[in-house]
């Protein structure tokens, strides 16, 4: 903030603790970031007075006119806002609006080059789904998200300044202290105060013992009375107060204190994890941050808070201890039903779900033992009355079948029961990602549909094959690699590259056995989208760096398009590859000669929001355009509309062709994709993405669509019935291959009962099948 205000850059601090967090209006709490700004600022205008001269307005009415009428008329000089803290309004449920009015400055900036001298600059804790979470508003999807990392030792010498004065070798002491904390600023600094007010003398060449013996006394031991000012225990409370989350984020954890680290793979749990600070990213793994956190939020402390947290963790505690074989720890009647009901749309950890879903196994198991026990009681019984007469025996034979019938009911419905059970655990995994946890148990769902075909339900036939499908979707077809969102996913018209485009400013190539290739590095910002050539040989990219970028494919620049005054959306070569065409959050539509890289035509557009997507029909005729407004729409290369492809309840994100012309498919923020015919008629809707839907193209011989998604994967889909509708054998086979693939390669703890659950099934067509 000084360095900006060297630079004759204006700049105001808002502190959202210090405004208050407890029984705060949204009057009161607006009036107060006022009073900061206008203090801060120190604009002549009298607040009281003006805030009661605006008085019809709502708050946040009054506050984005205090910024368009007071704020920029006042200052003629770029303002930059810092607003700090920004965790403490999350409880709010006026945040919404509050963060959707810093998002339309920003917004502004297109119509009202005034806002072009407002930047505001967010501190605190969070992800950007957090700041605006209702569905049915557009996200917070503007700025740049900055993490912040550790000191490292050049960076803390003014540390080692300070600890001269106690100590005589300042650096050992400064490089056992970060050993520490692994850099973590709070904790740095605060050893670094421990140590100068130790009344202990540090011995040359003894550091590392007397810090050790420091850390363990002052800060470790006893670290709840010693945690002043405030922060383990900060981090200790937001784990727990993600209640839905909270069982999740300890598994994980835990995970990550065995075996040292874990891949990052942008999971719920795995993001609340990283932003209570107990965990860091480095190098694509999460570790734990410093040694501290790791003596302090040990295994011990992880299996009492999992034992106070769960209803069943005595019983839990015994089956594991017995090998997972002592029958009697499992839960029966009642309990696995309040179980159950407590597990409901919560993260749990693998184990709780084995423990559950053996619960119900043997539930199961019972109501089997007890329809056979009754079975022989009544066939005893009737044997008993055949010496009694033919007339009681056939009443007495009626009997026992009436209740025999009423018995298999029972034992039917159970059934019912348990796979739904095993479906919803199943959804709950993947909603989460957990995703060989889920995989297994739908399977496990899918053999007990197999077991039980007799009277089963279409509606639970249907609902486990659905969900059976979700998990492998999801489960393979991945390309991982990026280490932001990613906007665009394009086939070379050869079938045998993909290119991926993405928030980290990078296009990756792949191969169809999914290798990454060499990557296209050069814009200076994200990119949205990437399309090949009709000849595969030239790859186009667009940025928010305002510019077009044409690339040969070994990845070098061949030349830079500027000629759009805003970010650029989409770029599409046309079939002849004479020209390209590109689309930009200036609205317009132009048509590039390919040849001298000069404009040809453009036109505004008629969409009522931003135009975010542009491709060419094969034969060249036909322009297709996706906007924000909802909609897609086809043109002629002169500029006519001819159609409107309306259905999509979000931002539809991209439009592209099937490689004969006669099919269009969106991509849209509802996270679906939908396919289309040339005359606007709808033809199917595929779901199975996690979140927004940032692109969808067909493979060159139209069998294979393939999507990314903000969810940060790409979906390959094959088009056609059985994907649409599969039978639940076929469906069994892929998902045991799945998990064999995974057991064989990342060896986990899974009983040896779940190992053998596809024997008989996987085993009828092998594993030889590619899963990629």
């Amino acid at each position: 903030m000084h360095r900006l205000q060297a630079e004759g850059i204006t700049c105001a601090e808002i502190d959202l603790a210090g405004i208050g967090s407890q029984n705060v209006t949204a009057e009161q709490w607006y009036g107060g970031i006022i009073q900061e700004l206008v203090s801060s600022l120190e604009l002549k205008i009298n607040r009281r007075t003006w805030w009661r001269d605006h008085d019809d307005l709502s708050p946040v009415q009054r506050f984005n006119e205090f910024i368009e009428k007071v704020l920029l008329a006042a200052c003629s000089q770029h303002i930059v806002i810092f607003i700090d803290e920004i965790d403490n309004v999350l409880r709010f449920n006026f945040k919404d609006d509050f963060f959707a009015v810093i998002r339309s400055c920003y917004n502004k900036r297109a119509d009202k080059p005034e806002y072009k001298c407002l930047t505001f600059a967010l501190l605190g804790v969070a992800t950007p789904s957090d700041l605006i979470q209702d569905k049915n508003r557009t996200p917070f999807n503007i700025g740049r998200a900055i993490e912040l990392h550790g000191f490292q030792l050049p960076e803390a010498q003014p540390l080692a300044k300070g600890l001269s004065m106690k100590v005589s070798n300042p650096q050992a002491v400064l490089t056992e202290v970060l050993t520490w904390t692994g850099g973590q600023p709070f904790l740095t600094q605060k050893l670094c105060k421990l140590v100068l007010t130790s009344p202990l003398f540090v011995r040359a060449g003894d550091e590392a013992k007397w810090v050790e013996d420091l850390v363990r006394l002052q800060v470790i031991e006893h670290w709840e009375a010693n945690d002043d000012p405030e922060h383990l225990k900060t981090i200790r409370d937001r784990i727990l107060s993600k209640k839905q989350l909270t069982i999740g984020i300890l598994a994980l954890y835990q995970q990550i204190l065995q075996q040292s680290e874990v891949a990052v793979d942008y999971s719920p749990e795995q993001m609340e994890l990283r932003l209570s600070g107990l965990v860091v990213k480095q190098e694509g793994k999460l570790r734990v941050y410093n040694r501290i956190y790791k003596s302090v939020f040990n295994q011990i402390w992880v299996d009492e808070v999992l034992s106070n947290l769960r209803p069943y963790a005595k019983a839990l505690d015994a089956w594991r201890a017995s090998n997972y074989q002592d029958e009697s720890q499992l839960l029966q009647g009642q309990q696995l039903e309040s179980a159950l009901a407590w597990a409901a749309r919560k993260s749990l950890s693998y184990l709780d779900y084995q423990f559950l879903a053996a619960s119900q196994e043997l539930k199961k198991l019972e109501a089997e033992r007890k329809a056979k026990q009754i079975l022989t009681e009544a066939r005893q019984k009737a044997e008993r009355q055949i010496r009694t007469g033919s007339t009681i025996l056939v009443m007495s034979s009626i009997g026992s079948i009436a209740a025999v019938g009423l018995v298999v009911n029972a034992s039917l419905r159970s059934q019912w029961s348990e796979i739904k059970s095993l479906n919803s655990s199943s959804e709950t995994l993947h909603s989460f990602n957990r995703l060989p946890e889920a995989l297994l148990l739908s399977v496990k769902a899918g053999k007990q549909l197999q077991g039980a075909i007799i009277g089963v339900p279409n509606e639970l036939k249907a609902e486990t094959a659905s969900t059976l499908q979700r998990v492998i979707n999801t489960t393979q077809n991945r390309l991982e690699g990026h280490t932001g969102e990613v906007y665009s996913v394009n086939f070379s018209p050869d079938g045998q590259i993909i290119a991926s485009a993405s928030e980290d400013k990078t296009v990756k190539l792949w191969n169809r056995e999914g290798k990454e290739l060499k990557p296209l590095e050069g814009h200076s910002d994200r990119v949205w989208s990437v399309s090949f050539s009709h000849n595969s040989q030239m790859i186009a990219t667009a940025s928010w760096d305002k510019t077009i970028k044409l690339w040969n494919r070994k990845g070098k620049v061949i030349a830079t398009l500027e000629g759009h005054n805003d970010w650029v959306f989409s770029v599409s070569f046309s079939p002849d590859e004479q020209m390209i065409a590109s689309v930009s959050r200036d609205r317009k539509v132009i048509l590039w000669g390919l040849d001298d890289k000069e404009i040809k035509r453009q036109w505004n557009s008629k969409h009522e929001n931003n135009v975010v997507d542009v491709s060419f029909r094969p034969d060249g005729k036909t322009i297709a355009t996706a906007s924000d407004d909802g909609t897609a729409k086809l043109w002629n290369q002169n500029g006519t509309l001819l159609r409107t492809l309306k259905g999509h309840s979000e931002r539809v994100m991209s439009a592209s062709f099937s490689a004969d012309g006669q099919t269009i498919a969106t991509a849209s923020f509802d996270k679906t994709v939908k396919l289309w015919k040339l005359d606007s008629t709808l033809l199917k809707t595929l779901q199975g993405h996690d979140d927004w839907v940032w692109d969808a193209n067909f493979s060159p011989d139209g069998g294979t669509l393939a999507s990314a998604s903000r969810d940060r994967t790409i979906r390959l889909r094959p088009l056609d019935s059985s994907e649409l509708s599969p039978e639940i054998t076929e469906l069994l086979v892929r998902g045991c291959q799945l998990l064999h693939d995974y057991w064989k390669t990342k060896p986990t703890n899974v009983q040896e009962s779940d190992r053998r659950l596809c024997d008989g099934i996987a085993s009828e067509k092998g594993f030889d099948t590619k899963i990629w």
